[in-house]
């Protein structure tokens, strides 16, 4: 899935409603706890394309795909080490920490029925086995148009119940945010692989 929809899902499950003046401290965690598990894949296309000048279908053709940054991707996708955050939040009483856990398996939870090809290893470091799904939430050859149809309407979805939820402008632009970036990133896509 997408990382809009992974926040807005940890949002929709794990948010809890602040007063008029900002958002509650929790949603902060669970938002960062929603984008970690992506965070690579950002790192891996800052540095390819800013730092190397990478082409778009190099960077995903090739470089995505080399040891060192599937390496990273599988820590980063890794069920078991994000369950080990929230026992040691638990166990600590820290709640931010707990919920970041949290919100990353909810992520995990979400991309492990939607990809095929490009699965990660979510069972790091146990195992480098990859769930391939009969399902790509980008892949027309594993339903990826349906799915990403599907994802859109999930996405409207949870971004009027959010809107519903949270009284805050803040929360209000970052929806507004959400919502451009369905357009924004396939054009992108489109435009760069085209």
């Amino acid at each position: 899935m997408n990382t809009p929809t992974h926040l807005l899902i940890g949002a929709a499950v794990l948010a809890r409603k602040a007063d008029r003046k900002g958002i509650h401290w929790r949603n902060w965690a669970i938002l960062a706890g929603a984008l970690l598990p992506d965070a690579a894949i950002f790192i891996l296309f800052g540095w390819a394309r800013i730092v190397q000048g990478a082409s778009e279908q190099e960077l995903w053709s090739k470089i995505y795909w080399s040891a060192p940054w599937q390496s990273l991707i599988a820590i980063f996708n890794s069920a078991p080490l994000y369950t080990a955050v929230v026992l040691i939040g638990i166990a600590a009483r820290q709640t931010w920490l707990a919920l970041i856990g949290l919100a990353a398996l909810l992520h995990l939870a979400f991309d492990l029925p939607f990809h095929h090809d490009d699965a990660h290893a979510h069972f790091w470091p146990f195992t480098d086995w990859r769930f391939r799904s009969p399902l790509s939430y980008w892949d027309e050859n594993h339903h990826g148009d349906w799915v990403a149809l599907a994802e859109v309407a999930l996405s409207l979805g949870l971004i009027l119940l959010l809107w519903q939820r949270f009284e805050a402008r803040a929360v209000k632009i970052a929806l507004v945010l959400a919502l451009a970036s369905y357009v924004a990133v396939p054009l992108y896509f489109n435009l760069m692989l085209g």
